[in-house]
């Protein structure tokens, strides 16, 4: 991938620096034009990565309407059988506006419930898929804002289960951009998302359910995920696409034109960018002398998928920095953070930091110094 490794080798307060700024052999393109959508809040991200690529108002608390169902569905996917029946009660049968005309007592699975929930934004599947996995819908909602402070959506404040209006209701587009990223790992949820249409039940509640998310008809690349609207919320989008090993995720709130903003950012972020993949969890990246251990030296591996997203214009303004002791004192343990590799940008902004940890003990060597003392 690249022609040329310009090096330079700098030690500072004993740690040793080494800096390699990276040349393309292939021509650099040229820079494109950013995307100005006009929703008011809007990102996109690189999933494999995590970098953010672009941003507006991306942090500021907003109404998600039915695009916080994906919370709801990744709760529950971690969670409850896919397979297990429930009996769909009178409280979740009368959940108004888009929904899936749930009767009460029909038996439905859990997977006919996050396909409703998904596909066709019932707001009733979603309900009732809180009733069958927590067995109550406040329990629920309370299951839910865990799940999202636990996943680090620090904005997110939810009431129910299906963003219908709500005073509070609220979520950042950035926490949902990252919800949505750790839920497209999920095989379950991506299948689901990607769904044009999927039936469901059986007998008397078998229903044909057609998306509500037209990305899947306008590019074969969209991938998913999740539509919302209420008066509130404006019209939102979280969308996806593939683009070879690049998975990239968008989210736009209150848009006056979801999907041809929605395509904006994902094109933007397809013809721009590139990834390509460092190191792999646990490849072996450096070896360390060990003072006072029973080895001599100690294996250093990288803990993560060091993956490296770049835009295609600016390759030559990046450097990358592994940051390493000299050398290192037993005794150290295994997965014992040694260093970083970090990654900046032209204007020394770092937009990458990979922790770098020990492959192996080094216990302290036995020594007639070391011996306690017995009287």
């Amino acid at each position: 991938m690249f022609s040329r490794l310009y090096r330079k080798i700098s030690v500072c307060s004993s740690v040793l620096v080494l800096i390699i700024v990276l040349i393309s052999f292939s021509s650099i393109a040229q820079a494109a034009t950013v995307p100005d959508p006009q929703a008011t809040a809007a990102i996109l991200i690189e999933a494999n990565s995590g970098r953010i690529i672009y941003q507006k108002n991306a942090t500021t608390p907003l109404p998600p309407a039915s695009t916080s169902k994906i919370i709801s569905a990744i709760t529950a996917l971690d969670m409850a059988d896919l397979s297990e029946q429930h009996q769909i009660s009178a409280k979740a049968a009368q959940v108004g506006e888009s929904s899936i005309n749930l009767q009460a007592g029909e038996i439905l699975t859990t997977d006919d419930l996050l396909k409703g929930a998904l596909i066709r934004s019932g707001n009733d599947a979603c309900f009732a898929l809180g009733e069958a996995v927590a067995g109550d819908e406040d329990l629920f909602v309370h299951w839910l804002n865990l799940k999202a402070a636990t996943l680090g959506a620090t904005s997110a404040t939810l009431y129910n289960t299906n963003g219908l209006p709500f005073d509070g209701h609220e979520i950042s587009a950035r926490d949902l951009a990252y919800i949505a990223r750790y839920a497209m790992k999920n095989d379950n949820f991506a299948e689901i998302v990607a769904s044009k249409y999927a039936q469901i039940g059986s007998g008397k509640s078998t229903r044909t359910l057609k998306s509500t998310n037209k990305l899947l008809w306008q590019c074969d690349a969209v991938t998913g995920i999740k539509t919302g609207t209420t008066d509130a919320a404006g019209s939102c989008l979280i969308a996806s696409m593939q683009s070879g090993d690049m998975q990239f995720i968008s989210v736009v709130l209150h848009s006056p034109d979801r999907y041809g903003e929605s395509m904006g950012l994902l094109n933007y972020g397809a013809d721009n960018y590139q990834l390509c993949r460092l190191a792999s969890a646990g490849e072996i990246v450096a070896s360390l002398p060990v003072r006072g251990g029973n080895v001599k030296y100690l294996p250093i591996q990288v803990s993560t998928d060091a993956y490296l997203l770049y835009a295609k214009d600016k390759l030559n303004e990046l450097h990358i920095c592994w940051q390493l002791p000299m050398n290192l004192t037993a005794p150290v343990a295994y997965d014992q953070t040694i260093g970083y590799l970090k990654v900046y940008d032209g204007q020394d902004n770092q937009i990458m930091d990979i922790r770098l940890s020990a492959a192996a003990d080094a216990a302290e060597s036995f020594s007639l110094f070391n011996m306690p003392f017995v009287d």
